[in-house]
C-alpha cells in the first residue's frame, strides 16, 4: 500500500472549476424540485444520477515492456497491484473502476470469452486468421494453427473438466489481491519454478478484469484501463482494447524512453492517429534508465516530433516524461528500491530542476517522476471534454425542465380560472401534438437515411480510388522490373481517404441534425404558446444537443496490407503473369479496404446515427407528455387545483423559476 497517497491529489486543481460547477448546479436542481410536479421531479432526479455517475474513462496503451501496468499501479495507489515485471506479463484488458458505484459487495469481476469468441480463435485463427486467409497466407495459417493447437491444450490442461463450462461466464469476489489477479489475467511461464503454478490458470480464456476500489484523493470516478497491447497473439486483444479506446474520454500512450516512437509498433500509431490531439497524451517512461537523460530526454523529444509528423498526428500532442520507478519510490515512502544508475540519474535531475540547494524530499522525487503532470494533463483533458459536455447536457436539460415546470404552472392556475386557451385552429390537443412527433420522426428517419448513404457513397469511392491507385501502381511496377523482386502499396492513402469522408459525415450530421432539432424546438415551443397563449411570458424550448461524432478508431485496426512478414514474398512467388498479380492483387485489396468500411459503419456510423434519432425521440416524448398534461388540465378537479394552490412555497413559483433559469443560462454563457 501506499505511505504518501496523498501525492495523488496533485493535479487536481484542473478538476477544481468542473466539480464546483456540479455542485453549483446539484443545488440548482434541488431547487427546481421544490417547485416541480411529480413527473419533472423525476427527471430533474434522473439528471442529478447523471452526474453523480460521472466517471470519466481513462486508457493506456503502449509498447509491450513500456510500463503501463507500473503506471496504472501507481495512479492506483498500489504498487504492487497489478503484474509489471518482465515474467509474468499482463495478458488480459483490466479496468480499475475508482470510486464508482459497484453491484453489492463485488470488488472484482473476470469476464471470459464466448463460446462463439472462442470458436472463431480456435477454429480461424481470431483475426490474424482472417487476415492469413484472405491473403492466402497459407504457411503463416498453418504456423497459428500450430500455436492455437498449443494455447488449447494449454488451457484445456490448466482448466480441465470445467474448461467448456467456464466459457460465456464470469467470476465476482467480494474482495482481490495480487495472487487473484494473476491468476486471471497473467500468461505465466510454466517451467518458471518461480512461477505459482495458480498463476495464469484463467488468462487464455479471461477476456477482461474489473476491479472496484474507492480512492479519496480523486474528487471523481475514474475508470483506468490497462491494455496488454495492441500486437498480441492472434490480436485477439486488439478488437478488445479497440472497444476499449472507444469510449475513453483520455488515451495515454506509455513508451520507454530506450525504444521511443522509434521502433514503436505501427498498429499503434495507426489507432492513435485518429484520435483527437486532445485526447492524446504521451508518456515516456523509465527516463531514469537513460545513461545522459538531461540531454537525451530532449533529443527523444525531437524525435517524437519527428515520427508523429511522419504519421500525420498533430506535433502539439502533450508529451510527459518521466519514470514510474521513482514515482513508486516517492509513493511508497521507499527510496531504497531505486537502482544505483536510477538513483545517479534522479541527481542529475535533480540539480537541473534547480533543487540543488536544497534537501532531497519525497515530494521532490514525486514532481520529477511525471506523474503530476501526468494527472494534471488528464484532468485537464477529463474537465474540458467529458465534464464539459455533461454539464452543457444537464443545464440544457435543467432549463427545459424549468420551462415545462412553468407552463405547467400557469396551465394549473388558468385551470381553476379563465380555463387553458386552446388555440389550436379547431385540432384536439393531442391529434396536434401527435400531427408533430409524427413529421419529425419521418424527418429524422429520412435524415438518417440520407447521411448513412452519403457517407458510404463517399467510402466507396475513397475505395474504389484506392484500388486504382495501387492497381496502376503494380502494373507500372511490373511493366518496368518484371517478375522480379517484390512490391507492396501503402495503405495510409486509404486511411486517409476514409477519415476524410468520415469527417464530412460528422460535419454533414452536425449541421443538418442541428437544423432539424432547431426546427423541432420552434413548432414544440408553438404548441405551447397555442395552448397557453400570452399567459406564459418570457417563454422558450431550447432545441436538443446534437450528438458527439467520436474518433474513427476502426480506421487504424491491423488489415492485411499493414503486414510486414514473409506474406508478401510468399503472395508474389504463387503467382505467374501480369494479369495474375493485377487481379489478385486488386481482389486482396478491395476486400481489405471494405473491411475498414465495413468496421466504421456497423461500429462508428450506426451508433451516431443512432443516437441522432433517440435524442430526438427523447425530446419529443418528454415535451409530449408535458404538453398532453397541460391540456387535460381543463378537466382537472376543482379540489385538486386548491390542493396545488396550497403548496405554492413563500417565494412565488415564477419568481423562484426566474431566478433559477437565469442562473443557468449565465453558467452556459
Amino acid at each position: 500500500m501506499a505511505r504518501n497517497d496523498h501525492l495523488l491529489s496533485v493535479g487536481n486543481e484542473a478538476l477544481t472549476p468542473m466539480t464546483a460547477a456540479m455542485a453549483s448546479l446539484t443545488t440548482q436542481i434541488d431547487q427546481l424540485t421544490e417547485v416541480a410536479d411529480a413527473r419533472s421531479s423525476a427527471r430533474l432526479a434522473t439528471l442529478k444520477t447523471r452526474m453523480e455517475n460521472f466517471t470519466a474513462s481513462v486508457t493506456l496503451v503502449g509498447q509491450v515492456k513500456a510500463g503501463k501496468s507500473s503506471i496504472v499501479n501507481i495512479l492506483a495507489g498500489r504498487p504492487a497491484l497489478l503484474p509489471s515485471d518482465v515474467n509474468p506479463w499482463t495478458s488480459v484488458v483490466t479496468t480499475l473502476n475508482i470510486n464508482t458505484r459497484t453491484e453489492g459487495d463485488t470488488k472484482s469481476k473476470f469476464t471470459f470469452f464466448e463460446q462463439e469468441e472462442w470458436d472463431n480463435l480456435m477454429v480461424g485463427g481470431g483475426r490474424l486468421g482472417e487476415l492469413a486467409n484472405r491473403a492466402g497466407a497459407d504457411d503463416e495459417m498453418e504456423d497459428i494453427r500450430r500455436q492455437i493447437g498449443e494455447m488449447k491444450a494449454k488451457s484445456e490442461a490448466r482448466l480441465g473438466q470445467h474448461f467448456d463450462l467456464i466459457l460465456g461466464q464470469s467470476h465476482q469476489y467480494d474482495y482481490f489481491d495480487e495472487e487473484l489477479i494473476q491468476r486471471y489475467v497473467c500468461l505465466g511461464d510454466q517451467d518458471d519454478p518461480d512461477i505459482n503454478p495458480k498463476t495464469g490458470r484463467f488468462a487464455d480464456v479471461t477476456k477482461s478484469a474489473e476491479l472496484y476500489m474507492d480512492i479519496p484523493q480523486y474528487p471523481i470516478s475514474l475508470k483506468l484501463c490497462d491494455t496488454p497491447g495492441v500486437n498480441d497473439t492472434f490480436m485477439v486483444r486488439e478488437q478488445i482494447t479497440l472497444r476499449s479506446l472507444r469510449g475513453s474520454e483520455v488515451c495515454v500512450v506509455v513508451l520507454a524512453a530506450s525504444q521511443a516512437l522509434t521502433t514503436m509498433d505501427m498498429a499503434l500509431m495507426r489507432i492513435i492517429a485518429q484520435f483527437e490531439n486532445r485526447q492524446i497524451i504521451l508518456f515516456v517512461n523509465r527516463i531514469d534508465e537513460l545513461a545522459d537523460p538531461v540531454n537525451q530526454v530532449p533529443e527523444i523529444r525531437d524525435r517524437i516530433q519527428d515520427t508523429l509528423k511522419q504519421n500525420n498526428i498533430d506535433t502539439n500532442t502533450s508529451v510527459v516524461f518521466g519514470s514510474a520507478l521513482w514515482a513508486e519510490a516517492a509513493i511508497t515512502g521507499n527510496p531504497d528500491i531505486l537502482t544505483e544508475e536510477s538513483r545517479q540519474a534522479l541527481n542529475t535531475f535533480y540539480l537541473a530542476a534547480g533543487f540543488g540547494d536544497q534537501a532531497p524530499s519525497l515530494d521532490k522525487i514525486w514532481a520529477l517522476s511525471g506523474l503530476p503532470d501526468l494527472l494534471l494533463a488528464m484532468n485537464e483533458r477529463i474537465a474540458e471534454g467529458a465534464g464539459n459536455r455533461l454539464l452543457d447536457r444537464v443545464r440544457h436539460r435543467a432549463r427545459n425542465i424549468a420551462s415545462q415546470i412553468r407552463a405547467t404552472a400557469v396551465a394549473k392556475n388558468l385551470s381553476s380560472g379563465e380555463g387553458v386557451v386552446r388555440d389550436l385552429d379547431g385540432v384536439a390537443p393531442d391529434e396536434a401534438i401527435g400531427t408533430v412527433t409524427e413529421q419529425y420522426e419521418a424527418k429524422v428517419s429520412e435524415l438518417t437515411a440520407s447521411l448513412r448513404e452519403k457517407v458510404l457513397e463517399r467510402l466507396k469511392t475513397a475505395e474504389s480510388n484506392f484500388v486504382k491507385r495501387a492497381t496502376d501502381s503494380l502494373i507500372a511496377h511490373l511493366e518496368q522490373n518484371g517478375e522480379q523482386g517484390t512490391w507492396q502499396y501503402d495503405p495510409a492513402g486509404l486511411r486517409t481517404l476514409q477519415k476524410a469522408a468520415y469527417f464530412s459525415f460528422a460535419r454533414s450530421m452536425r449541421k443538418e441534425a442541428g437544423a432539424l432539432y432547431a426546427a423541432a424546438a420552434t413548432d414544440v415551443e408553438a404548441l405551447y404558446q397555442k395552448l397557453l397563449g400570452n399567459h406564459l411570458g418570457e417563454f422558450s424550448i431550447e432545441a436538443p444537443i446534437v450528438p458527439r461524432v467520436p474518433p474513427p478508431l476502426g480506421i487504424g485496426r491491423t488489415i492485411a496490407l499493414d503486414l510486414q512478414s514473409t506474406w508478401w514474398r510468399r503472395w508474389w512467388q504463387r503467382r505467374k503473369g501480369f494479369e495474375a498479380y493485377a487481379a489478385d492483387y486488386t481482389r486482396l485489396i478491395a476486400s481489405e479496404a471494405n473491411s475498414i468500411t465495413k468496421d466504421i459503419e456497423e461500429n462508428q456510423i450506426a451508433a451516431v446515427l443512432e443516437n441522432v434519432r433517440a435524442g430526438l425521440s427523447d425530446f419529443l416524448r418528454e415535451q409530449n407528455e408535458t404538453l398532453l398534461n397541460i391540456s387535460a388540465s381543463a378537466e382537472q378537479d376543482p379540489n385538486q387545483a386548491a390542493l396545488m394552490a396550497g403548496m405554492t412555497p413563500k417565494k412565488s413559483r415564477d419568481d423562484i423559476l426566474g431566478d433559477i433559469l437565469k442562473d443557468l443560462s449565465n453558467e452556459a454563457a
